[in-house]
């Protein structure tokens, strides 16, 4: 459910981010992220937990879209790329470290 709201969250980030700006457009996505936290830490059934995803990838769509833009525009030229593509490698090396330790306690 998380990947399904991060494809909203993408499609409605790029207009949140023309229509509102960059530093809203973040603002809004971690509100989302940490509303859908709480919505999963007291979630009493597992429909609560269904809904807390998809507001955490409403958040991540629009981060994903926004974060990029938003570090493009205000770093300077001579580091430009170098700068958004530590953002790709960081976010890539953190999901595959995430699957690796999934893999370490898929015996215990």
């Amino acid at each position: 459910m998380a990947v399904a709201g991060a494809i909203i969250g993408a499609v409605f980030g790029g207009w949140m981010n023309d229509k509102f700006g960059r530093r809203k457009s973040i603002i809004m996505a971690d509100f989302l992220f940490f509303i859908g936290a709480i919505v999963m830490a007291v979630a009493p059934a597992p429909w609560v937990i269904i809904i807390g995803r998809i507001l955490v990838g409403l958040g991540v769509g629009m981060a994903s879209v926004t974060s990029p833009l938003y570090i493009s525009e205000a770093s300077p030229a001579r580091i430009k790329g170098a700068l958004v593509s530590t953002n790709g490698l960081l976010i890539t090396g953190g999901q595959f470290l995430s699957y690796l330790i999934n893999l370490a306690f898929t015996k215990a």
